[in-house]
């Protein structure tokens, strides 16, 4: 390998790039330069700085991305240079100062800290992401709530710790997927991007800077980062050592990855050659076993779950760790975690989708099962029915694998239950109990969720800059 071919770990993990596309050090580098340009740019509205120092400062931060992304060799300089001080905007701000003036200089990072642009950047990262997850979230719920209401009637067998339990259908199956993407879509949080605080979260040089313009100052820089209705708010305070949000931003990509791997476990299930419930459309196949056509992309749902509860405890305890002001190292712990988190839920959404989309229900299959299983699946409906007119042993020589179980049941009944009446008793579809109207009732609370969670997304001044950010829906449930 030559120094100049980037290192990577894809092949360790098929799939990753989906998410990697998005989540790597070249977008981080173009988050770090917009929080860079809108701290410049504030300045430059509230008249802390010339229009010329703005536009000089700005287009040093831009030249600097575009190496970046146009060498690699950008990148890794600042990777080598992160180490000494601990994270990567310094030497970034190293670079754009080697050809800029000293006024434009001296505006650039003027009154911040290296926590206010990494955090800032990060929540740019996190928030356009969670976007992007309920977009594709709210995609996968409609189309799980069309499966449900194609298989409103569809029979199956429902099986609780691994084992035949009692009829259902594969609609209120279906609809209970969809419930499980609602309810992660209902917890999403709007991620406030803007953390300002200064060198130790008194924001004492920001005053000293701006004076009476401090609010103006802030409240723009806000507007900057979030968009024009972040005017109608004020800036939070700093949260520098209060790294709960960051936690609550790393809970919704984790449940995005978990909630895609526990529907991809029951395609897997039901995928199985000999249970023959669910098809994928599209499968992969075996090196060496040409016959197979391997779910891949469940299967690698399922990988992805059991990754995304190391990254989620590393939050949870840097969080806890985090101390004083700044903390040693917790806050940095923080930074590949949310990394391998933003990954997984990426290219598991995008996995998922596409899992769905190929998923093929096979009904013959699901009676099939239902059958194989036995009157044992009909246990619970007899012995509430029955259960005063047989006895125990009676009831279970009718449920005895070999035995035709209304011949014994009627034996036993003595000829007081009509053998119509008994049949019914063993139909399946007659012990369903409110399967259809709890399938309803799922299908009716999670509506259209791709209308439900709308609102404006953040974004630079200058939205023909080639690093603002995609003006895209955004969910508004709740604010962190």
């Amino acid at each position: 390998m030559s120094d100049t071919t980037p290192a990577t770990r894809s092949l360790f993990a098929p799939g990753d790039r989906r998410g990697t596309e998005a989540v790597n050090d070249l977008a981080l580098v173009a988050a770090l330069g917009e929080v860079e340009t809108a701290w410049v740019e504030s300045q430059a509205r509230t008249g802390l700085i010339t229009e010329a120092v703005r536009a000089e400062a700005i287009a040093g931060i831009e030249s600097t991305i575009r190496s970046c992304l146009s060498d690699a060799s950008g990148v890794d300089d600042l990777d080598r240079e992160a180490e000494s001080g601990g994270n990567p905007v310094i030497p970034f701000l190293r670079i754009v100062r080697n050809g800029l003036g000293a006024e434009a200089s001296r505006a650039l990072h003027r009154g911040l800290t290296s926590q206010d642009v990494v955090d800032s950047a990060i929540g740019l990262l996190v928030s356009r992401i969670v976007r992007e997850n309920i977009a594709v979230l709210g995609a996968v719920c409609d189309r799980l709530a069309e499966l449900s209401t194609e298989h409103a009637s569809t029979l199956c067998l429902a099986r609780t710790l691994t084992q035949p339990a009692l009829p259902t259908t594969f609609g209120l199956r279906a609809a209970n997927w969809a419930a499980k993407i609602h309810d992660v879509l209902a917890l999403a949080p709007v991620v406030e991007a803007v953390q300002i605080g200064g060198a130790a979260g008194t924001r004492a040089a920001i005053r000293e800077l701006a004076g009476e313009s401090t609010e103006a100052l802030l409240r723009e820089f806000h507007v900057q980062l979030r968009g024009p209705d972040a005017a109608l708010t004020a800036p939070p305070p700093p949260w520098h050592g209060n790294r709960g949000r960051v936690l609550h931003w790393g809970s919704h990509l984790a449940q995005c990855v978990a909630v895609a791997s526990t529907i991809a476990r029951d395609i897997l299930v039901g995928a199985r050659p000999e249970i023959g419930e669910i098809t994928l459309a599209v499968s992969g196949g075996s090196s060496a076993m040409p016959h197979k056509l391997n779910p891949t992309s469940a299967v690698l749902l399922h990988r992805n779950g059991m990754r995304a509860p190391g990254a989620l405890s590393t939050l949870a305890s840097a969080a806890a760790e985090a101390v004083e002001e700044r903390s040693d190292g917790a806050w940095h712990a923080e930074w590949p975690a949310l990394a391998e988190l933003l990954t997984l839920a990426r290219s598991s959404l995008s996995l998922f989708e596409e899992t769905i989309d190929a998923v093929v229900p096979h009904p013959e299959a699901m009676r099939r099962n239902l059958d194989a299983a036995g009157p044992g699946v009909l246990s619970e409906r007899l012995s509430i029915v029955l259960g005063d007119r047989v006895t125990k042993e009676q009831l279970q020589n009718a449920l005895q694998p070999g035995s035709d179980p209304a011949e014994e049941l009627e034996r036993a009944l003595g000829g007081t239950v009509d053998r119509e009446e008994i049949d019914s008793l063993l139909d399946p579809a007659n012990y369903l109990g409110d399967a259809e109207e709890i399938r309803r009732s799922i299908l009716q609370t999670i509506g259209g969720p791709s209308s439900r969670f709308t609102g404006p997304g953040p974004r630079l001044a200058d939205p023909d800059s080639q690093f603002a950010a995609p003006d895209d829906p955004s969910p508004d449930p709740k604010v962190l």
